[in-house]
């Protein structure tokens, strides 16, 4: 399909389909240093993706009425990993606001360690262990070093310097500005982040020993 730009800077493609017909599409990214790519086809992409995600939901070993909804919430943890790390960020998104057309707009693409022993729990209760492992293996690396410099929350792939930055050029979401990058709570002294920590390593320990879980 042929791409055209225009003066705002924007990229537009134009076309027809009829009724019942299916036209799939893709967008990728790459970097621009790299001088070929393979575009995988979409239809045999989306077939793998369903499996695989069907595959990893039939792992649940938790049953009754709410399994559904179980598997629901176990699936959406899941895509809030970040696999290369096993860090799982508290959401996907920055500066939506709290309320529309307020400034409590936070970046939430990181991770807490209040959120860590739920998330254990809910993980290892499922039957999900290496995601578990994943995860506590991630607290570990993020947590290590004195522990006066235990702090709340760290990048996915353990940063501590999780510096914030204002895009005041940027409209925000339904006009609720500023937009955020970065969160500076990383900074902030919550005396209650030693208990999490410790409540993490209680349920490793309640699902085994630290040693089977590596």
């Amino acid at each position: 399909m042929p791409l055209r730009g225009t003066p705002e800077l924007t990229t537009i493609g134009e076309f027809e389909i009829s009724a019942s017909e299916i036209v799939p599409f893709t967008m990728r990214w790459y970097p621009s240093h790299r001088k070929t790519f393979a575009y995988p086809d979409p239809i045999d992409a989306l077939q793998s993706a369903e499996n695989w995600w069907h595959d990893w939901s039939a792992h649940c070993v938790l049953g009754g009425q709410w399994r559904g909804a179980i598997i629901r919430s176990l699936i959406t943890l899941k895509m809030l990993t970040y696999d290369p790390t096993g860090g799982i960020v508290a959401a996907p998104t920055t500066s939506l606001p709290e309320r529309i057309g307020g400034v409590r707009n936070w970046d939430y693409r990181y991770c807490w360690l209040r959120d860590a022993t739920l998330a254990l729990y809910a993980l290892m209760t499922a039957g999900y262990r290496n995601e578990a492992r994943a995860w506590r293996e991630w607290l570990l690396r993020s947590v290590a070093g004195h522990p006066a410099e235990l702090q709340i929350m760290y990048g996915i792939a353990g940063e501590r310097r999780l510096t914030e930055l204002e895009l005041d050029w940027l409209p925000g979401y339904s006009r609720s500005s500023p937009v955020r990058i970065g969160n500076a709570a990383f900074q902030q002294l919550q005396i209650d982040v030693f208990g999490e920590l410790m409540d993490t390593l209680f349920a490793c320990n309640r699902f085994g020993s630290l040693t089977a879980l590596r």
